[in-house]
């Protein structure tokens, strides 16, 4: 008898020892659908939060975890806990917008409520690239929304701090549908480098923010180099374009000194000789024609054939000066965005 009860005690001692195998968080899961397939409800309830709590390194898939949620809410609407079904429901919609639950698997009691949750519950996915480059202005960064149910949507490009970029989009979503971005900001111009934020609201039926979903954008921008302005003609190439020196004042004294010379002077010369009407009619021409020079040939006086020939050089340097400025600013709006999509964040108005 002590023999017996020293093994018994051993025994129970051994087992004491032995290290539990903990189960995963896959397995647990598939015990809660075995459990609920034979509508051991209770079992099946346990089996499947454990799952879904499961802190094990052997985590739920998507997929997975998708599937007992939806187990789980299925056995809480034979359990009689309204309240649990659509929780547990609601993180189904709200992990994915898009997912309908199998109507071959699950009968009416279920799906009637998994329908009436996805409803109510107004929330989005979003399916971005996750790299693309496009020219600003002319490409376009396509993405996807998903919506689980009609509701409207608001979506904004914006800065990590909050400051509006752009409003991309502002109304109702159905099913799904397609956001555009050409890569520039409510001016018109092309974003600079940078972290932004694509961020998509969803609104209750009152108009109440019913979710926030933030995807980061990481953009790198490219910017094409410009062209030099063409230099301003040299000083040396203008012709001067009024009258220097003292040219005209030479020909009037000129031609004062010559005609009084040609009236005069015979006379000096020889004092018997009688003035002819012929040199002073000589002389006067003389002393017009030195005026007529000095008229001409006046400083400041303008060289319009000169001035004239300026201006069409003035001209053709502006004209080349505009030239590249507009290449330049064609060039400007000729930038290249790298876009790269990050993991999105979502914040919702109420708990799961």
């Amino acid at each position: 008898m002590r023999l017996l009860a020293g093994l018994v005690c051993f025994g129970l001692a051994g087992l004491s020892a032995a290290p539990l195998v903990a189960q995963s968080a896959s397995e647990l899961a598939e015990q809660g659908v075995e459990a609920y397939d034979v509508l051991d409800l209770d079992v099946a309830a346990g089996f499947l939060r454990r799952a879904l709590n499961s802190e094990s390194p052997d985590t739920l898939t998507h997929d997975d975890r998708i599937r007992a949620l939806t187990y789980l809410g299925a056995t809480e609407v034979f359990r009689e806990n309204p309240d649990s079904a659509q929780a547990a429901f609601r993180r189904i919609v709200r992990h994915d917008p898009r997912h309908v639950i199998d109507d071959v698997v699950f009968p009416p009691e279920v799906t009637s409520v998994f329908f009436l949750v996805r409803r109510d519950t107004k929330v989005v996915a979003v399916e971005l690239p996750e790299a693309t480059r496009i020219e600003a202005g002319s490409g376009t960064y396509a993405g996807q929304l998903f919506a689980s149910s009609f509701h409207r949507v608001t979506v904004n490009l914006d800065r990590p701090d909050g400051t509006q970029v752009r409003l991309l989009y502002q109304g109702v979503i159905g099913d799904s549908l397609e956001i555009q971005w050409n890569g520039l900001d409510a001016e018109g111009e092309p974003v600079t480098q940078g972290r932004y934020l694509l961020t998509v609201e969803s609104a209750t039926p009152e108009g109440m923010t019913a979710r926030v979903l933030r995807v980061p954008l990481d953009i790198a921008v490219e910017v094409p180099d410009t062209l030099p302005h063409p230099q301003p003609p040299a000083d040396s190439l203008f012709l001067p374009e009024t009258i220097e020196g003292q040219s005209g004042t030479r020909s009037l004294i000129a031609g004062l000194v010559a005609g009084v010379g040609v009236a005069v002077l015979p006379s000096a010369i020889a004092p018997d000789a009688s003035p002819s009407p012929a040199r002073f009619a000589v002389g006067g021409a003389i002393t017009v024609a030195g005026v007529i020079g000095f008229l001409k040939g006046r400083p400041g006086r303008g060289i319009p054939d000169n001035v004239q020939a300026n201006a069409a050089l003035r001209s053709e340097w502006q004209t080349r000066l505009d030239d590249v400025r507009r290449q330049n600013q064609a060039r400007l709006l000729e930038v290249t965005l790298t876009i790269v999509a990050g993991r999105p964040s979502v914040v919702d108005a109420e708990g799961p």
